[in-house]
């Protein structure tokens, strides 16, 4: 201890260097001790100063002196208000200078002083607080309000995130809604929300309970966009549900070269070859056709698939489909497979 002290005394001397010295010796000491001496650094025009008391604080403060919770929460600098809002859950009871930091200057520290009180507070402080946090012109403060209610099982309130603004809250709160409170007729008007975030997670939780239509297909593809096409091959990997002559002609309508490929991919092997085999022979352009064939390259398929291939390398038009065509045959014959095949 005498060591410490002897140290802590030094930290006040002239000479910029002996005050360097006792820093890194308390350091090496660790004795929360020394906290009190550090506090002086606190208004220092040398940011190195600043930044070891900085770091004694997050060190050895175990919220025992709710002056320096105090001290820091009205400090000047941003950095050091945000130090306060750092250590603010060490204390019993923070919430007068939780409150004062919710409503401060800089948008950045009233925007953590808000996540950490939704977090710390009790459910009825919680509760308090939400009217104002739900109408925070901050996006990250509703969304901390949505999440805390979902950690603390208050259904009501995330039910009220499905009326925000913000196409994170609404997921969120989609997300994460008990199937008991969950009405899927107002989930499915999700289904043509502006945001391609609300589309795909509003169809993937419909799916999930099981209560997914035709028509909620026709809504998420007609409004398709690259976040609502990746949840169409989430929801129909393993299957051929896509496969329907009304589903299928609607994604064939997609302006997209790898949709359907990707579905091929992802359904049973056997089943899907017929399917694929007319998709070869169809009416499409040569972009997506490429598509398809570059898919069976290091494959395997069945005898439909096989056959459509063979017609179109045997075709009387020459052009890269063609020639993808008998790449695909010559890398078949490579891997073994001959030219008949029932897999």
């Amino acid at each position: 201890m005498v060591s410490v002290r002897v140290e802590v005394e030094r930290l006040s001397h002239k000479d910029v260097r002996q005050r360097r010295r006792a820093i890194r010796h308390l350091f090496e000491l660790n004795d929360p001790f020394a906290l009190s001496g550090f506090l002086q650094f606190l208004d220092s025009d040398d940011q190195w100063f600043v930044d070891q008391s900085i770091e004694a604080i997050r060190r050895w403060d175990k919220g025992g002196n709710k002056e320096i919770l105090t001290r820091l929460s009205k400090h000047k600098s941003i950095e050091i208000r945000l130090l306060s809002l750092e250590i603010a859950g060490r204390y019993d009871d923070a919430s007068q200078i939780l409150s004062k930091l919710r409503t401060d200057s800089e948008p950045e520290v009233a925007k953590r002083a808000w996540i950490v009180s939704l977090r710390q507070f009790s459910d009825d402080q919680f509760h308090e607080i939400t009217v104002d946090g739900l109408n925070s012109n901050f996006v990250n403060v509703r969304r901390a309000v949505i999440e805390s209610a979902i950690v603390r099982g208050m259904e009501q309130l995330v039910l009220k995130g499905l009326s925000d603004s913000s196409p994170i809250v609404i997921s969120k709160s989609i997300e994460a809604l008990n199937s008991e409170s969950l009405e899927i007729d107002k989930i499915r008007d999700f289904l043509v929300h502006s945001s391609p975030l609300v589309r795909s997670t509003a169809y993937r939780r419909i799916y999930s309970e099981n209560k997914l239509i035709i028509e909620d297909t026709k809504s998420i593809i007609s409004n398709h966009s690259s976040e609502t096409m990746e949840v169409v091959i989430e929801v129909f990997s393993d299957s051929l549900d896509w496969a329907s002559e009304e589903i299928l002609g609607l994604l064939m309508e997609v302006p997209s070269n790898s949709l359907i490929p990707r579905l091929i991919r992802n359904s049973p092997s056997i089943e899907v070859d017929s399917i694929r085999a007319k998709l070869l022979l169809g009416k499409c352009n040569d972009i997506r056709k490429m598509r398809y064939l570059e898919d069976l390259i290091g494959r395997n398929f069945g005898k439909e698939t096989l056959s459509a291939v063979v017609k179109i390398s045997e075709g009387i038009d020459e052009g890269p489909v063609k020639s993808m065509a008998i790449e695909v045959l010559n890398d078949r014959s490579m891997l073994g497979k001959g030219e008949v095949s029932n897999e």
